[in-house]
């Protein structure tokens, strides 16, 4: 069965945009104006290009799977022209619906993408996903594919730092967190999984714990999460489900 990713765009002066085309499951693909001819746009565009000199301020991602409603969302990314991360994107599955304003609106320019994860939802472990928005403004995106039973680092979908790393003295003031888990991250009880993805510094305390969605809801996208804490060098964020 194949998989689509549509997103619908609206920028500052009121333009919308609409982007779509099949994806590879579990792994990030970029998705360009729709190429079906069905709306008046110009197709297979990244959108920088299609709509260079605008400012994106809302946006929401939608994942359909042909004939059935496993497609799950996991994240999004706005890619920049140096290819690092300048905006995350809220999405569902088949049902979701919404068009929310983006954290940060983003200029439009030759070059910027929209990335797209997902996944099928299932009975197995799956890639957990974590965007991140900080004070500064400064954007990243963590990933990490559970292993049963094992504590599993998180790191960037683009550089594959960990989070002190990547956000080393940086506060992070909201996120949205995905794992298309049928039942959850700690499926088979409390003895071997964590319900909810984890911050901790190096001497392993806590600084955050967040819980995760499946990002296919019905009809919520997923949400930001309001929340802040410090990052340092040697913090890590860290997944453990079972299954």
């Amino acid at each position: 069965m194949a998989t689509n990713a549509s997103i619908i765009c609206k920028f500052s002066d009121g333009t919308v945009g609409y982007l779509r085309n099949d994806i590879t499951l579990d792994a990030a693909t970029e998705v360009k104006t729709d190429a079906s001819g069905l709306v008046n746009q110009a197709g297979g565009l990244s959108v920088g290009q299609a709509f260079q000199g605008k400012t994106l301020t809302h946006a929401a991602v939608k994942i359909q799977t042909d004939n059935a409603t496993t497609g799950s969302f996991g994240y999004a990314s706005i890619i920049g022209v140096a290819g690092n991360i300048i905006g995350a994107i809220q999405g569902s599955g088949t049902n979701g619906a919404g068009l929310p304003r983006l954290k940060r609106p983003v200029p439009m320019m030759t070059g910027v993408k929209i990335n797209v994860f997902a996944q099928a939802v299932g009975d197995a472990v799956q890639y957990a996903s974590c965007a991140m928005y900080c004070a500064s403004g400064k954007v990243e995106i963590f990933q990490g594919l559970a292993v049963d039973a094992t504590d599993v680092s998180m790191v960037s979908v683009v550089s594959g730092s960990t989070l002190g790393e990547a956000l080393v003295n940086q506060t992070v003031v909201c996120y949205y967190t995905t794992y298309p888990a049928t039942n959850g991250l700690a499926d088979t009880g409390i003895a071997d999984g964590v319900n909810a993805l984890f911050a901790e510094d190096a001497q392993g305390q806590l600084k955050a714990m967040m819980y995760t969605t499946k990002g296919n809801a019905d009809p919520d996208l997923v949400s930001y999460v309001e929340d802040s804490f410090r990052v340092l060098q040697n913090d890590t964020l860290t997944l453990r489900a079972n299954v």
